[in-house]
């Protein structure tokens, strides 16, 4: 029901509907199956007359009269088929009509039904994938600045409503609304003046229906929302049960989810009422018009201008035209929930992906790399995180980062694989910026290992050689494992390598999580290494066992190492000390120590080393 819409409404629900012409041969399939379903039940109706009139004519009825002729589509096609024999051959004629529509009617139902399925579920697959892929493009700053229970919802919740409108609404527009025309038509067919009634009351309904729309689809946005922070709360609650339960947390969490759920019901009430209040509305304009058609009828001039058979399919044809006219008023929800739900797809699907206007690609870099002049701050913010930050370092070398929370280290790392983009200054790797490389060859030269190890609900095996490492053979497999130190707990293990470790590996230990990111980046080989806390979730053997192969792992890489463990930077060809997003100090860890610095400062206090004068 575009007509109904408001602009933006029309174009959504436009652009909803042209992923149904990816589909256009089963979608008009569909058409011509429910159409033929709306043939069949109005030539129901018309066969109804045609029984009142055959038998007012057996007996003999005033209003069978000979100069009131029996008319109609089925007499129509009884005359084309049997000829003059139908009119006595009634016996037969009617049964026999009465399994052809059923049977018709039956096969119509089924081809529209099912194709139009077959539509609306290739429909919803699209937009999942489409919101999915984009998702797996869309800058970093997109995901900090949104409640992943929100993003889940969208990919959950709202692609079910647009489910709804492109199932239950498409449908029932379809099949009720050609119910409606063909009714009409045929109405018209059985007396034009009195037809006039109906049409009369349409303007009314369509007004109703307008405003009816606006607030459906505010409710819709409403609902959305509201679903989605139930969504949040939910997984904080799931993927944070151990803290909720250490921490007392049980009642707050459940305040949470009562608050949150009881603004969803809300907002599905409100619906509720807004649906159940139009549509008796749109009921009552309808049968005002049918009162009043039934009180011309009554009327003795009308009377003697029908046969019992057209009198009797008029008003059986005006009742049934309630129906499908209340469907249309009810699928208005729908379809203004899956315009809601719309919008919200879109503006992720049109939601920029990361800039990636490089087209430099390598195979080889060697790992040299110079910031020049560098200043940095998050979009949205006007803070600098970084500030005219400059160094080189040469191939191999390995920098550690150093400083309070809050310095910038991270964010230093996080520039050079483009996850977020610097606009003053400069980053070169082996000379060329990495702005002017394709950011899937930038990042193939970069390992990461964080403090916030990510794993997925998998084998070991296969977190291990994950993505484009999965043509990693079983030996290279196995050698980063040893590497990282992981092979002996993972060889402890019932299935070994083909052990699952459950939604982000909550059936290993902090310190094996550690171990297998570990090993993803010893498997990766990348010139290029980066270590975020890489060793903060291990016990002390495990880290002096790890930190041994990291420094095998890091000779002949430049390497980045992020710590608060001092003794774990001791090593590093040169330290750099941040503070307030300045490098306020660099040097080896000896340099620093004689300089008695800020550096000289953290070490003491970590190591509660009594001040040397």
């Amino acid at each position: 029901m575009p007509e109904v819409m408001g602009q933006s409404g029309t174009k959504t629900y436009l652009r909803l509907l042209g992923y149904v012409t990816r589909y256009w041969a089963p979608f008009l399939l569909a058409i011509v199956g429910l159409l033929i379903h709306t043939g069949a039940e109005i030539a129901f109706i018309d066969l109804l007359g045609y029984i009142t009139d055959t038998v007012g004519g057996i007996t003999g009825s005033a209003a069978a009269s000979s100069s009131l002729p029996k008319v109609g589509i089925t007499a129509g096609l009884a005359q084309q088929i049997f000829g003059d024999r139908w009119v006595g051959e009634s016996w037969l004629v009617i049964p026999l009509f009465l399994i052809m529509i059923s049977a018709v009617r039956g096969f119509g139902y089924l081809i529209g039904t099912y194709f139009l399925a077959y539509v609306a579920n290739h429909l919803v697959h699209g937009l999942r994938t489409d919101v999915f892929n984009r998702y797996l493009l869309l800058p970093f700053k997109f995901f900090d600045q949104s409640m992943s229970g929100h993003l889940v919802s969208v990919v959950t919740y709202n692609i079910q409503q647009v489910t709804d409108a492109g199932t239950k609404a498409l449908k029932t527009t379809i099949q009720h609304g050609s119910m409606v025309l063909g009714l009409m038509g045929y109405l018209l067919y059985l007396n034009w003046i009195l037809t006039l009634f109906f049409i009369a009351v349409v303007p009314f309904i369509g007004f109703i229906v307008v405003k009816v729309s606006k607030r459906f689809r505010l409710i819709s946005r409403n609902i959305q929302s509201a679903m989605g922070d139930v969504t949040h709360v939910a997984q904080e609650g799931v993927q944070g049960y151990q803290e909720v339960r250490m921490f007392g947390a049980v009642a707050t969490e459940r305040a949470r989810m009562e608050m949150t759920s009881h603004n969803n019901r809300r907002q599905n009430m409100k619906m509720a009422f807004t649906g159940a209040l139009s549509n008796p509305l749109i009921i009552l304009i309808v049968s005002f018009a049918f009162a009043g058609i039934t009180g011309f009828m009554l009327n003795p001039i009308i009377l003697n201008t029908m046969t019992t058979g057209s009198f009797i399919t008029f008003i059986v044809a005006s009742g049934v035209l309630i129906k499908p006219i209340r469907q249309l008023a009810e699928v208005n929800s729908d379809i203004q929930r899956g315009i809601a739900a719309s919008e919200s797809i879109f503006g992720i699907i049109d939601t920029p992906a990361e800039v990636d206007n490089g087209r430099y690609q390598t195979k080889v870099v060697s790992g040299q790399l110079e910031f020049s002049n560098i200043n940095f701050a998050y979009e949205g913010t006007e803070k600098e995180v970084l500030k005219d930050i400059s160094f080189s370092v040469s191939p191999g070398e390995t920098i550690a980062l150093v400083g309070s929370s809050g310095s910038g280290k991270t964010s230093l790392v996080s520039l050079i694989p483009r996850f977020y983009n610097h606009k003053e200054g400069k980053i070169l790797l082996d000379g060329t910026d990495v702005n002017d490389f394709s950011l899937a060859n930038l990042r193939s030269h970069i390992a990461i290992v964080s403090q916030n190890v990510t794993l997925f609900n998998d084998t070991i095996f296969n977190n291990i050689a994950y993505g484009e490492l999965q043509g990693k053979s079983e030996e290279q497999v196995y050698a980063a494992a040893e590497v990282a130190n992981a092979s002996g707990f993972i060889e402890e293990l019932p299935e070994g390598y083909n052990t699952h470790i459950g939604d982000d590996g909550v059936m290993l230990s902090g310190g094996q999580r550690q171990r297998l990111a570990i090993a993803r980046a010893v498997l990766k080989n990348a010139p290029i290494l980066i270590l975020d806390e890489a060793t903060s979730a291990l016990d002390t053997d495990s880290e002096r066992h790890i930190q041994a192969a990291l420094e095998h792992l890091m000779k002949g890489r430049t390497s980045f190492v992020i710590a608060h463990r001092l003794s774990t930077v001791e090593k590093a060809d040169r330290i750099l000390v941040l503070e307030k997003g300045h490098i306020i100090e660099q040097g080896t860890h000896q340099e620093l120590i004689d300089a008695k610095g800020r550096y000289a400062n953290l070490y003491r206090n970590q190591f509660d080393e009594p001040q040397v004068d």
